[in-house]
């Protein structure tokens, strides 16, 4: 059973922690994907390759039943108590947004988490980097299919700040050559709508943003994502409420003012060399 303690070190709202502590569902759903967890842990599983339950609370109740797993699996890799928790409230992180997002209790987003109860991302510093192959369908320049390669992620944590963002590729280049030396990586990609060039070029230049995305070199093709702007930036995935959403910054009013004027919001790729 999980503990006061645990859920604060989770991420856990009151309110939230509240309801997972009601939480019924189906027991033997949650320990099939309890088992296929266990399984996965510390094996990088392809995507696809877990069958996340239907239902996401199924799925919160096996992340929850399995939490003495992965803290396990962080311990023996030798992996800071520090960085395991950071990485793993990430879980109640994905509850908030949910709430906020829909007014209920839920992880709409739960096939996300199994990326970290599975060993294979981390919360260092501002950052959350996966470590992941190279797929053949999307060959990264200068990687051959196959090798490994950091996937970045932005969790809504703050400020993209040149220095935090720097402290954090720090970080990985230490953290993945020590803890995964059989998986040396030297590139770490960025699929985002965050790089949509379009953002790039009409935001101030001197902004967080900007100075992130510019350090991503392009490749590949971007392709609509016109939700993923809406849903990053409002917490909503609603396209008839452009007029509801608020214009105090200068990236919510091109947001809006793109799709009005028939725009199309895209996720774009990007790498740099760690």
């Amino acid at each position: 059973m999980t503990t006061a303690e645990e859920y604060r070190l989770l991420g856990f709202s009151a309110e939230d922690q509240t309801d997972a502590e009601k939480l019924s569902v189906d027991p033997v759903l949650v320990a099939d994907f309890a088992a296929q967890l266990r399984k996965a842990i510390g094996h990088m599983p392809a995507e696809g390759e877990l069958k996340a339950p239907e239902d996401p609370l199924v799925s919160l109740a096996a992340y929850l039943e399995t939490l003495p797993d992965i803290r396990r699996y962080h311990q023996e890799l030798g992996v800071s108590d520090e960085i395991s928790w950071a990485t793993l409230a990430d879980l109640g992180q994905q509850l908030k947004v949910n709430r906020r997002t829909h007014g209920t209790f839920g992880l709409a987003t739960h096939w996300w988490v199994t990326t970290y109860w599975t060993g294979a991302l981390y919360a260092l510093g501002r950052l959350q980097f996966m470590i992941h192959r190279v797929p053949d369908k999307h060959p990264v320049p200068g990687v051959a299919p196959g090798e490994w390669v950091l996937g970045v992620h932005i969790a809504e944590t703050g400020p993209l700040t040149p220095e935090a963002v720097d402290n954090s590729i720090h970080q990985a280049r230490a953290f993945f050559a020590e803890y995964f030396p059989d998986q040396p990586v030297k590139t770490v990609t960025l699929g985002s709508w965050l790089i949509d060039p379009y953002l790039l070029d009409h935001l101030p230049q001197d902004s967080n943003m900007v100075r992130f995305g510019r350090r991503f070199t392009p490749y590949g093709e971007p392709y609509d994502s016109q939700d993923s702007a809406i849903f990053f930036t409002f917490r909503s995935h609603g396209l008839g409420q452009l007029d509801e959403f608020p214009q105090d910054t200068a990236l919510q009013r091109l947001i809006v003012e793109r799709i009005k004027a028939g725009g199309t919001w895209q996720t774009a790729f990007g790498y740099l060399e760690l």
